[in-house]
């Protein structure tokens, strides 16, 4: 008897560790993608710009690999004073935000580098001021804002997808991961009256791979492999972002390869980014991309179903037998 209940004793027991430690579950959502911070406004000193200069449009072209997505950025910027604004503005390397549609998601958008990044004004490059190195994590420029003029700004280069994790309780997946940032216009004068984003899929990526959100109605073009939305007035509310997650990770990738090849894959998306039709769009959804593969939920909830109701169930079967058997040799001692 005394064997029988210190057995029992030891599987209660390492069921309560075993869900102690199971309790440690990660914070659900997408982690370690690659993808686009807001370009805004940086230094406190620069505060006398703060909502005078309008970001009227944005133009994003995105070009997705396996491994790797290819980005330029268009802006249109209105200095709506009568006075030259010089003002230092500039790119995270990395942030983590909550997802809108989502609340119980983070996702966290990590720039190992903004690989290749150049800077332009009306097609001229301009120098970085700073680097990542040097400034707390960012790429600046320092730019000059003319008053009562359109100021045309744009951006290229080269993130790394291929680290993503999606996770969701106890199951995990390692997928290629992009994020765009969508502007909360927060800073700049708002709103931002139009925005375009367009995302072509290469390497022979199919819409079948894609998982993904977009703050507006996400549509596709069969004919060139491209996704787009398209935003009007906004940034006075923050939005939903961007998020698409594709294909798996890729082993021994070579994203050092990938960035030798910089300037043809700035000439790849520039040629997309003039040449893209604006016909043949359709409607699409996509499947939500916090949604993991994977039985460990399913075990895992098994197993607390166990140890808060089976065991309870068992310990008292077990008890109804050690009573009976009790019992019946006391009747057998009364004979």
């Amino acid at each position: 008897m005394r064997k029988l209940l210190k057995n029992i004793t030891l599987i209660i027991g390492t069921f309560i560790i075993f869900s102690s430690l199971l309790s440690n579950t990660a914070q659900p959502g997408i982690w370690n993608a690659g993808g686009s911070g807001s370009f805004q406004l940086l230094y406190p000193e620069d505060s006398i710009a703060y909502k005078k200069i309008q970001m009227q449009s944005e133009s994003i072209h995105i070009q997705l690999y396996k491994g790797f997505a290819v980005v330029k950025g268009v802006y249109n910027f209105l200095n709506t004073t009568n006075d030259s604004l010089a003002i230092k503005v500039g790119y995270p390397i990395n942030t983590v935000f909550p997802s809108k549609n989502y609340q119980s998601h983070l996702n966290q958008v990590v720039f190992d580098d903004l690989y290749k990044i150049k800077g332009s004004i009306h097609q001229h490059e301009i120098p970085l001021l700073k680097l990542p190195s040097d400034n707390n994590n960012w790429y600046v420029w320092e730019i000059t804002f003319p008053p009562k003029q359109l100021l045309n700004f744009t951006v290229h280069f080269i993130v790394n997808t291929n680290n993503a994790q999606i996770l969701q309780g106890y199951n995990k997946e390692s997928k290629n991961g992009f994020i765009y940032l969508i502007e909360t216009g927060s800073i700049w004068k708002s709103p931002i009256e139009t925005g375009n984003f367009y995302a072509q899929l290469k390497d022979d990526i199919n819409l079948a791979d894609i998982k993904g959100i977009a703050p507006s109605q996400l549509y596709f073009n069969p004919s060139n492999n491209t996704l787009h939305f398209k935003l009007a007035n906004y940034g006075v509310q923050p939005d939903d972002n961007f998020i698409l997650i594709y294909n798996n990770k890729i082993d021994d990738f070579n994203f050092e390869e990938i960035i030798t090849k910089s300037n043809y894959l700035f000439e790849e998306i520039d040629d997309f980014s003039t040449k893209k039709t604006t016909i043949g769009y359709s409607e699409i959804s996509l499947k939500n991309p916090y949604e993991v593969k994977g039985a460990g939920n399913f075990i895992i909830a098994g197993i607390y179903y166990f140890i808060f109701f089976g065991i309870p169930i068992l310990v008292g079967i077990i008890l109804i037998l050690i009573i009976y058997k009790l019992l019946k040799r006391r009747r057998k001692s009364d004979y």
